[in-house]
């Protein structure tokens, strides 16, 4: 048997995402789809796979330089329809089942085509670019010599990280599988999460139609519109944020929160439905003080966990957030009974349930993800079936050890200890603390590319979910509202002291590092004690002043925040990292994008500036505008592979 050798920073090419599962009318057969890394091409792409569910045989189905997506099964099971990226032209084509080359369906103008859904015809949201900024627009530009013009804006919500200008509002399409393709909807609002009812007649969809949507966010309605004569009706539902739309017959599901508040204020999603035939709407997971959906952070999987109703629309199967797992639930659409369904160390980032099985993307701590089946009346009974990520059983990994301790206050917090794959009880090995985004996310039990990597360079990885960390009760993560760098730096700093108790931790070579709040918790931190010997700041927050209005989400007065951020700044200001950076002698690493439109480069700069001019140990790398707040997840693969060099090198010298 060969030895197994240590994980390596470009294994982040070979590293397979398997997701986006969806099974036949019939319940025979799964399509799902595989995304993948080419080295030379510097890109990523993604086919359709089909799997059959009583043989266990799967096989690829599309192929080529393009990026498929979303596939969904025509009503007769002849045909998938899915999304197509083929060169920066998206649009949505079809394949038959039984063979043959994909069909486009639509041909509509450069834009961004969202969620949709099949009946006999297609609904789909779609947004357009802006007639100056198309591609055919720039090139012509070029030619002629003529300049950019400028962009006139007039909306508070203008931009958005990973999209960029949000230069038309989002509207219902239909096609038609001849081609046939129309606008549905119309007005100065965006539609989104539509899904046919009443046999295809019509088509539900949330909108905030309100007076004054972007200051009254949590007007979001539940619409219907009929395709015949466009004649819309509201359904009356509750003020809150609501998203992610199923239906079965006259039945509708989708997850959201009641509030009339600022969104960025942490509620636990919930799940509810609605009976069309009497418009009575209802939470069934009202006493699952549990997010529904998938919060938990990771550099090697995507996620596409809305809930489905079962083929005979008995039951409704759901994700569930819950202390670093993201698990199956089920809920009987009669008694309103709630089971977990899955159990165990996992994370399910995609799923789909048919007539006898429960398909499954599943990845683990140790393995990146790959389609599982559990049987529907044998729950629990996970079997794996396909083997992209094979080439990881080769790789000498360390299990991460999950672990509990007391907080300042007696609060149990979670963590994880990752130790170095040739780990010695004897030795002493250097510490990285890892802080997570969000703040209201989660670390988990799920695969960490970039944790393996610095484990595998000697370094004991210690990752946790302090107060504001999600997959909690809710008062777990709404407890930071407003104040970060108190609760939250206390426990982070609880487990600091908790893991360089161990006998096996160097107690002179602590290194911290974090990405988005991560990063502001990161500034923070070496802002307070010179302890660590090396930091690493990635995305991050310094100034939540200058924060609050140019990031794509601006803060709204009395919101999240107390107070604003034009004449009312003092909270704000004394919870800026920016504003203790005098006390940093920790040597820091600067990582921004300049495309970040979530924490905008600026905040690095001002950090940057603010070292240099009192002359600390700084390094500021700044990454093209082509990149966005989530490089290290989904940037292009050479960057991200340079990202993880310079980190490697930098802490490498603590």
């Amino acid at each position: 048997m060969r030895d197994k050798r240590k994980i390596k920073i470009e294994d982040l090419l070979l590293i397979k995402e398997v997701g986006n599962i969806s099974i036949s009318p019939d319940g025979r057969k799964c399509v799902f789809t595989v995304k993948s890394i080419n080295k030379e091409k510097n890109k990523y792409f993604s086919h359709l796979h089909i799997l059959d569910l009583n043989t266990r045989e799967y096989f690829q189905f599309t192929y080529g330089e393009v990026f498929d997506s979303f596939p969904k099964w025509s009503k007769d099971g002849k045909n998938i329809f899915f999304i197509r990226n083929k060169e920066n032209d998206i649009q949505i084509w079809k394949i038959r089942v039984d063979g043959g080359e994909a069909q486009q369906i639509t041909n509509l103008p450069e834009g961004k085509i969202g969620e949709f859904d099949v009946l006999d015809k297609i609904v789909f949201t779609f947004r357009p670019k802006g007639n100056e900024w198309t591609k055919e627009a720039v090139e012509e530009r070029k030619k002629t010599g003529k300049s950019d013009p400028p962009r006139i804006i007039t909306k508070i919500y203008y931009k958005l990280d990973g999209y960029g200008f949000l230069d038309n509002y989002q509207k219902l399409w239909i096609a038609e599988e001849n081609g046939n393709t129309y606008q549905l909807t119309d007005g100065e609002y965006d539609d989104y999460s539509p899904v046919f009812i009443e046999n295809g007649n019509k088509v539900a969809f949330f909108s905030n139609r309100s007076n004054d949507p972007e200051n009254t966010p949590y007007l979001v309605d539940l619409w219907t519109i009929s395709i015949e004569d466009k004649k819309l009706e509201k359904i009356n539902t509750f003020p809150g944020y609501k998203h992610q739309l199923s239906s079965f017959k006259d039945k509708l599901i989708f997850v959201g929160y009641e509030s009339e508040e600022d969104p960025w204020i942490p509620k636990n999603n919930k799940l509810w439905m609605i009976d069309l035939s009497n418009n009575k709407i209802e939470c069934l997971t009202k006493n699952l003080d549990r997010n529904v959906g998938n919060v938990t952070l990771s550099d090697t999987r995507e996620i596409n966990d809305t809930p489905k109703f079962s083929k005979d629309g008995k039951e409704i199967y759901f994700l569930v957030s819950d202390k670093g797992n993201c698990h199956i639930y089920k809920c009987n659409v009669e008694n309103k009974e709630i089971l977990q369904v899955t159990k165990g160390s996992i994370d399910i980032s995609s799923f789909d349930v048919g007539k006898e099985f429960l398909v499954l993307s599943i990845n683990t701590p140790t393995y990146p993800t790959e389609i599982y089946i559990d049987k529907l009346e044998e729950f629990n009974s996970l079997e794996k079936i396909t083997s992209f990520n094979k080439w990881i059983e080769e790789i000498d990994l360390s299990y991460p050890e999950e672990v509990w301790y007391d907080s300042f206050d007696g609060e149990r917090i979670q963590g994880w200890i990752l130790k170095p794959p040739d780990f010695e009880e004897t030795k002493k090995y250097p510490l990285l603390l890892y802080i997570h985004g969000g703040p209201h996310a989660q670390y988990g039990n799920t695969f960490f590319h970039e944790f393996h990597v610095h484990s595998a360079n000697g370094f004991v990885v210690f990752y946790t979910n302090p107060r504001g960390s999600e997959g909690r009760e809710e008062k777990f993560a709404s407890i930071i509202r407003g104040d970060w760098g108190n609760i939250d730096y206390k426990d982070i700093m609880s487990g600091v002291e908790f893991i360089i108790s161990k006998d096996f931790i160097d107690r002179e070579r602590l290194v911290v590092a974090g990405g988005s709040y991560g990063g502001y918790m990161t500034n923070w931190i070496i802002g307070k004690t010179n302890i660590f010997k090396r930091a690493v700041t990635d995305r991050s927050v310094v100034d939540l002043v200058s924060m609050a209005s140019t990031t794509d989400f601006p803060f709204m007065e009395d919101g999240y925040w107390e107070g604003n951020f034009w004449d009312n700044t003092e909270k704000l200001v004394l919870q800026s990292p920016l504003y203790y950076a005098r006390n940093i002698v920790t040597p820091l690493l600067i990582i921004h994008s300049e495309g970040d439109l979530r924490c905008p480069i600026s905040q690095a700069e001002q950090l940057y500036i603010t070292l240099k001019r009192l002359k600390k140990e700084v390094v500021f790398v700044r990454y093209p505008a082509s990149t966005s707040h989530g490089m290290s997840r989904n940037g292009p693969p050479d960057l991200r592979i340079d990202r993880l060099q310079r980190i490697v090198e930098w802490i490498s010298k603590v």
